[in-house]
């Protein structure tokens, strides 16, 4: 296959390609990322161990320095020292107590070696105690600190000034050699004539420091520093300590810490720490190659190792790509119809493979779809014919179950009708519940008995064919499963239905005898009312006779002409119970129900017939749709209502115009009794309780009972600003109970009546 540069990057391959080298680049940024991370941690570990050490550093310096310090504050309170400082002579009598503290001296130096020597300037004597002599000061300056560039008169003022307690750079004798040493210097207190008596002078092991300074990893490839607090060098690793580090000004600016700056041209890695006894800044310069010098070899490593890794995983890629493609483009020859078929020019590879798979899928599904189509249609149009009594019955019964896939094994039937029924159902549903109810039921009860459905003039009826040795519980096995599919139907499609079977027939010949007792059973839904399921050995009908008479039909007149309205209803009432009684006769119960109807009609004017009875409110046509004997109960009952509505409206029409001025002033005088009602006030001026409301709200505007309401709720405000309690009030204004007056007042004020009380 040729490609051009549009149609590979279209193709599976392309993707591929495409897919494994973001795999290939997903470990490569991993270790890019990792690597980064790593080189930063590496940093912080470098400052954080230099740091560290820095501070171990100080911590030891420290911790001697205030031995050196406690040493000094002990020797100035030292009574042999004090009584030396007092003497003003050398003669023989202090020998004994300058051996003691000769022998005082050496002691404390052998337990610390962090001093090299104790020296006692006696201000009195003119003289200086150590360890080894007490000589004259002079001598003594010749002795230990005496340099070109360090006077006797530096030295004598050094000691004759009053010393809080510092540490100086002194050229010192030690080991035979005069070195710049850090000393310690300290003024005893004070005579009583003024003045100190003398000082105190502790020069440090430089030493000791300068290989503990050593000692410090990496101190080969830099320096270690110890400053006083005027930048200068007192001790450092390597060197002469007499310095000055001011060509680094910035470092004053500086807390402690570790940074990288660049000294002498060179990226150094710097760290400060400050010490908290006598303000000595502790440093360490190191070269940053220093610290990098192995990472660097690590990181070449890692470069080579992604160069290696992308190289090899090219060549891994394309290797997998063309491998992996040979079978779709095998698959690409076989789905296509031919040499000349060129995939289309936004398609890959699996979209022309699913695009092909899913067309002959879908022309598969269409021709069995059209197959299930065509049986489904056949067989119901067969069990209809069968249902109806029109299919040929000549055909044995075997070969016409196998020619219509009827699941049928014996040659015994009863056939079920279906009346589904709903209460405000969406329509889209009410049209599938056919289809809802015949599926839900097959699933039910398919393990027991084989059940198909067809449609006979819009009725649901289903085929039932029984096994014999099911003969004696195929009913329980019908009801079992209308009870289950009924529940669900109810909850889960808000539907209802009900079912009426026939008994078992034999043979094809039988089939439309039990479609013909299931009619007959769903016939009496009327005198049954909404029962679930009516079997047709269950509703024989009793030969009773026509029992309302042209008496009854008389009495019935007269109770209306004489507005005996109530014993009407009655009367109406025990017909329409003594037409639907168990097991009466339809028929004989619907020319009944029809002839109470027209006796009620007949009571209104002639004039008003035509046009209200007959036109408007279309008796007939009303009671020949019912189907239960709730709804031609309920239908008599409206009748009955029109009817009396009508007679009584009768004497009053001229009277009418007015009536809403006569309610509004009966409302204001009974408004306190409790019977007061919309029924009770059409009683009063011998209107029906509608067509007062009607005439009420006509003239008024507004609805007679939310009137009584509201008077009533204008009365009782006024009763509780007088302090009237809730349940007095309640009982004054009409209500049956404080819960009554609590739920209309809140309904009308938007609060409750105690609420009403607290704002007023």
């Amino acid at each position: 296959m040729r490609w051009t540069w549009g149609s590979f990057t279209r193709s599976v391959a392309f993707r591929w390609i495409v897919s494994y080298s973001v795999i290939l680049f997903i470990p490569v940024l991993l270790s890019i990322f990792i690597y980064s991370q790593t080189r930063d941690i590496v940093e912080n570990e470098i400052k954080r161990a230099s740091s560290a050490m820095l501070q171990q550093v100080r911590y030891i310096v420290d911790g001697e320095l205030q031995q050196t310090e406690s040493l000094a504050a002990q020797l100035m309170i030292n009574t042999d020292v004090l009584k030396l400082l007092e003497k003003t002579s050398t003669d023989s009598e202090n020998a004994y107590l300058v051996y003691r503290m000769k022998q005082e001296f050496n002691k404390q130096l052998s337990s610390n070696d962090f001093i090299k020597g104790i020296y006692v300037f006696s201000s009195a004597q003119g003289a200086v105690l150590s360890s080894e002599t007490y000589v004259e000061e002079r001598m003594f300056f010749e002795m230990k600190h005496h340099t070109e560039s360090f006077a006797y008169e530096d030295w004598l003022g050094l000691m004759k000034e009053r010393q809080p307690g510092k540490y100086v750079m002194l050229p010192v004798e030690l080991q035979g050699k005069r070195t710049m040493t850090p000393s310690y210097i300290r003024s005893f207190p004070e005579q009583a004539g003024g003045g100190s008596s003398g000082t105190l002078l502790f020069p440090l092991n430089a030493e000791k420091i300068k290989a503990m300074l050593e000692n410090i990893d990496w101190v080969e490839q830099g320096q270690v520093f110890i400053m006083d607090s005027n930048n200068q060098i007192l001790f450092r690793s390597s060197g002469d300590a007499a310095e000055s580090l001011s060509v680094f000004p910035d470092w004053n600016d500086r807390g402690t810490g570790t940074f990288t700056d660049t000294i002498e041209g060179v990226e150094s890695t710097i760290t400060l720490e400050s010490s908290d006894t006598t303000g000595w800044k502790y440093v360490s310069v190191f070269p940053t190659d220093v610290f990098w010098e192995r990472t660097r070899a690590i990181q070449t490593m890692n470069l080579l190792g992604l160069v290696a890794c992308m190289v090899i995983g090219g060549m891994v890629i394309y290797y997998f790509s063309r491998k992996n493609y040979n079978p779709v483009k095998q698959l690409m020859s076989v789905f296509s119809r031919g040499p000349q078929e060129v995939r289309g020019a936004d398609l890959d590879e699996y979209s022309f493979i699913r695009n092909s798979v899913l067309e002959t899928i879908r022309e598969r599904d269409d021709i069995n779809n059209k197959h299930v189509q065509q049986l489904k249609v056949l067989q119901n149009y067969y069990l209809g014919r069968l249902l109806k009594g029109q299919a040929d019955r000549s055909m044995p019964l075997a070969e016409m179950a196998k020619t219509h896939h009827l699941a049928w094994t014996s040659d015994r039937f009863a056939v079920l009708l279906f009346y589904i029924e709903s209460d405000g159902v969406d329509e889209a549903v009410l049209s599938l519940s056919p289809f809802i109810v015949s599926n839900i039921m097959t699933d039910v009860v398919k393990d027991r008995l084989p059940l198909h459905f067809t449609d006979v003039d819009g009725t649901l009826a289903a085929v039932v064919n029984v096994d014999p040795e099911r003969e004696h519980s195929w009913k329980d096995d019908i009801e079992d499963a209308l009870a289950q599919a009924s529940e669900f139907i109810s909850a889960r499609y808000d539907l209802r239905f009900t079912m009426s079977g026939s008994e078992l027939q034999t043979g094809i010949h039988g089939i439309h005898q039990a479609f013909l007792q299931s009619l007959e059973a769903q016939e009496y839904r009327m005198v049954l009312g909404e029962e679930m399921l009516i079997w047709y050995g269950d509703v024989q009908p009793s030969g009773s006779g026509y029992f309302f008479t042209v008496n009854d039909q008389m009495i019935l007149i007269n109770f209306l002409k004489a507005d005996e309205f109530e014993k009407a209803k009655q009367m109406v009432d025990r017909v329409a119970h003594q037409a639907f009684q168990s097991q009466a006769s339809l028929e004989i119960a619907k020319f009944v129900l029809l002839d109470v109807a027209t006796t009620l009609i007949k009571t209104i004017p002639e004039q008003e017939q035509s046009g209200i009875a007959w036109d408007e409110w279309r008796p007939l046509k009303r009671l020949l749709g019912c189907a239960t004997k709730a709804d031609f109960h309920r239908e008599l009952l409206d009748i009955l209502e029109r009817v009396v509505a009508v007679l009584r409206c009768k004497p009053t029409v001229q009277t009418s115009v007015g009536i809403g001025d006569k309610v509004l002033e009966y409302v204001s005088e009974h408004y306190n009794d409790k019977n007061l009602s919309v029924s009770l006030i059409g009683d009063h001026f011998r209107l029906s309780p509608q067509y007062v409301s009607r005439l009420f709200r006509e003239q008024t505007g507004q609805g007679l009972h939310d009137y009584i309401s509201q008077t009533r709720v204008e009365a009782a405000k006024k009763l509780l600003l007088e302090g009237t309690s809730i349940d007095e009030t309640a009982g004054q204004v009409g209500f049956a109970s404080g819960h009554a007056f609590i739920r209309v007042f809140k309904k009308y004020e938007g609060i409750t009546p105690g609420k009403y009380k607290t704002i007023q």
